[in-house]
């Protein structure tokens, strides 16, 4: 059995650096180019390879050229970094949205040329909801390729009153969950999973508040369509229902959320490494589930890659 860990990032400082010269923006990026520890991370926690990603730090930028080429260099940067690891790193590829054309694509060459994992986005892009229309020709290309994508939060996570004040507590603690899960039901909402189903949705940090407020979540839908709503509850849940969740903010409130939303069986194995570890969070499925079902999520990451879990 391979072990994949479908959740971890890798933001140098010259990536920072080459982002805040592009975008003008502070990117205070430091993460290590030396990958030993997480390396040895990997090997205690007996996981054979790891997907990196760029998470909430994307080339999500007004400027097309600077956009295009945030997203290039961090790819080749990815790209000699997997070379330089033998197997253990893979990647997923980040696109220049909310430019269409130049997203699909990048897209493309990641896709095909770098051999990457799937595409890395962020809840939202530069403003946009990824459910935009005009952003189908870019999910139609990943439709078209059975693409997996990593979707994370932390772009547009000032979702509150006063979050601003205290960016880096509130705004993943609180903002986060919420922005994931809304983006994922606009997603469901707008016809998009429905229209390109191939497309293998892997939602980072369980879900984020998606999971937790699912039944809730229905009830409303369900009444809505009782007054004539424009959404089809069923529809829209089927959706959401289709979704792979990656378990790097595994705990007791959300396994127990998992398992009353029937989705134990759609966790994939995430670490959110640096930040996290892969042992912390083997650790973590071993005292939540039983031991064949950490063994289904361990072996999970590996089957969605590569295209054998449905």
């Amino acid at each position: 059995m391979v072990t994949v860990d479908v959740h971890a990032h890798h933001l140098p400082a010259v990536l920072g650096e080459r982002f805040t010269e592009l975008s003008g923006r502070p990117y205070p990026l430091r993460h290590s180019e030396d990958q030993s520890r997480r390396i040895a991370d990997l090997d205690r926690a007996g996981v054979d390879q790891q997907v990196l990603g760029l998470g909430a730090v994307q080339p999500y930028w007004p400027d097309r050229g600077a956009a295009v080429d945030g997203a290039r260099f961090a790819n080749d940067l990815y790209a000699r970094t997997v070379a330089d690891h033998g197997g253990r790193l893979r990647a997923f590829g980040a696109v220049p949205l909310p430019h269409t054309d130049d997203a699909v694509a990048e897209a493309i060459r990641c896709l095909d040329d770098l051999l990457f994992a799937g595409i890395g986005l962020g809840c939202s892009a530069d403003g946009v909801p990824l459910d935009e229309p005009r952003f189908d020709p870019f999910w139609a290309e990943l439709d078209a390729r059975s693409a997996v994508v990593h979707l994370h939060p932390g772009v547009a996570n000032n979702l509150g009153v006063g979050v601003a004040e205290y960016p880096m507590l509130l705004g993943p603690v609180f903002g986060s969950p919420a922005e994931e899960a809304i983006a994922v039901t606009r997603l469901a909402l707008a016809g998009v999973m429905t229209r390109f189903p191939r497309v293998r949705l892997l939602i980072g940090g369980m879900g984020g508040n998606l999971l937790v407020a699912r039944a809730k979540l229905a009830e409303s839908l369900e009444r809505g369509a009782q007054h004539g709503d424009r959404f089809e509850a069923s529809e829209v849940l089927s959706a959401l229902d289709s979704l792979w969740f990656d378990t790097s903010s595994i705990d007791p409130v959300l396994t127990l959320a998992a398992r009353r939303a029937d989705a134990i069986d759609r966790l994939v194995f995430g670490s959110d490494s640096p930040w996290g570890t892969a042992t912390r969070v083997t650790d973590e499925l071993r005292s939540r589930l039983s031991p064949p079902e950490a063994d289904a999520v361990l072996a999970r990451g590996a089957d969605l890659l590569e295209g054998k879990a449905h």
